[in-house]
């Protein structure tokens, strides 16, 4: 909690959940706390972790950013006073050989170059939900918390004015969270099924270096995530909303 941090929460059964609130811009201003948090699957969330999560975070939407498989065979139920919307991101980096041989990514970088790509869509839907003040507090979420979750925190911080090595080390925070997702995606019939669960570990990984140069590539492509997200779609309106409701 030293203004260039996001503040990392305890809450029974999540282990990589974070209020970007306290991360400073590049100008000076700071990301408000309980506004948008990025997290695990909360799947993992015990009884107790339950109601610390509707304690801490109190959110009024969830967005879930995994596939519909996914969702299907390890979903949650968080009460009737939570919206969660999928904005589906299929991840392209390639699990297997043959995937590789067949042209997915065999590192992290390409796949979140190639994710604003093909999944441009879902990660610009997702930004005009935390546009929309209505939604807020918004938790973003994956598997892990890791990389689709990390593609969309760092076009949104890049949007805020976020410096990329704020953004590169926050992403690298996963990193001491990920032994036990790691256990729970081995251990899972739906990722042993599809490959994940044998994956390499490069997969698995949150370098601070991987981040720094998926931003260096995307700016010097798009020009930023702003550009980015309006060539999307997004209007000038709800890039002034993201900041006006997420910066003092």
């Amino acid at each position: 909690m030293n203004g260039h941090s996001a503040v990392e929460l305890s809450i029974d059964g999540l282990v990589n959940i974070r209020d970007l609130g306290g991360l400073v811009t590049r100008n000076g201003r700071v990301v408000l706390h309980g506004r948008v948090f990025r997290s695990d699957n909360p799947r993992s969330l015990t009884a107790v972790g339950h109601g610390q999560f509707h304690e801490r975070v109190a959110p009024r939407t969830v967005v879930d950013l995994r596939m519909s498989l996914e969702v299907e065979r390890e979903g949650y139920d968080l009460g009737p006073d939570v919206r969660v919307v999928n904005c589906p991101m299929t991840p392209q980096s390639g699990i297997t050989q043959e995937q590789i041989d067949a042209g997915m990514c065999d590192n992290l970088i390409d796949d979140y170059m190639r994710q604003i790509d093909v999944n441009g869509a879902f990660v610009a839907d997702a930004l005009r939900i935390i546009a929309d003040t209505a939604n807020q507090p918004v938790v973003l979420h994956c598997t892990a918390g890791k990389d689709r979750t990390g593609i969309v925190t760092a076009m949104l911080l890049d949007i805020l004015g976020v410096s990329h090595r704020l953004i590169a080390a926050d992403y690298h925070v996963t990193t001491k969270n990920m032994a036990t997702t790691i256990e729970r995606i081995r251990s899972a019939p739906v990722f042993q099924e599809n490959g994940l669960a044998n994956a390499p570990e490069w997969i698995f990984a949150s370098d601070t270096e991987t981040m720094a140069a998926f931003l260096e590539r995307m700016t010097a492509q798009y020009g930023g995530a702003e550009p980015w997200a309006l060539a999307q779609g997004i209007t000038p309106e709800q890039i002034a909303s993201l900041r006006s409701s997420l910066l003092a």
